[in-house]
């Protein structure tokens, strides 16, 4: 999954606005595709994997429904989140998802929305730039406003079809979740019913409302 430093992966040849404006480009329409998710505790060494598969309307609409090894649902159906977990029964619903920072640290992960207005972009410089393929672009993301569970994201980016192939999230404890995209799907049209969610019935309800305040 990781190459060595000797391809120099985290040099860039177009400045990053540059790249992160193609990059918005290529995801200006609707995307499915396949994910993989790996959470690397470090103070442990152990990690999880989880798989699945993914849909992102142009705008800004999101599914994500984990497969394995337990079955889950991210869903953003324009005003409100929602995170099921069928095993739990149980729901969290995210008021005002769309005016919170986590929105944009959501979107940027597949290459959606305007990275640069939430996040201070440069090249990749530190000890974690070999996260991607030989000649890939690795781009560092620091959140402008604080978000207590992202420190900072490394973007790996293709440079051919700048497509996003991965993006490592770093939390303040050095813990990481590594997103690898495979089997995107440009243009193919969404049918809007892939994000209506309504609450099933007996499941318990947590709520949490997060704005820019």
């Amino acid at each position: 999954m990781l190459l060595s430093l000797v391809f120099a992966v985290g040099v860039t040849v177009l400045p990053p606005e540059q790249v992160l404006q193609r990059v918005k480009s290529t995801y200006a329409t609707d995307v499915t595709g396949s994910f993989s998710q790996v959470f690397v505790n470090k103070m442990r060494g152990k990690q999880r994997v989880e798989t699945g598969q993914l849909w992102a309307k142009k705008d800004g609409r999101v599914r994500w429904s984990y497969l394995s090894p337990v079955r889950k649902d991210f869903i953003y159906d324009g005003k409100t989140a929602y995170f099921y977990e069928p095993q739990n029964a149980q729901v969290t619903v995210f008021d005002r998802f769309d005016d919170s920072p986590l929105a944009s640290a959501v979107r940027f992960l597949w290459g959606q929305g305007n990275i640069t207005e939430a996040f201070d972009v440069k090249p990749c410089t530190g000890t974690n730039c070999d996260r991607g393929e030989a000649g890939d672009i690795v781009l560092e993301l620091w959140p402008k406003q604080e978000i207590p569970t992202v420190r900072y994201t490394l973007l790996v980016v293709d440079p051919a079809s700048f497509r996003v192939r991965r993006s490592i999230v770093f939390d303040p404890l050095g813990n990481r979740n590594e997103y690898h995209f495979t089997e995107l799907k440009f243009g193919s049209k969404i049918a809007d019913s892939k994000f209506d969610f309504e609450i099933p019935k007996g499941a318990s309800i947590l709520r949490s409302t997060m704005t820019t305040d």
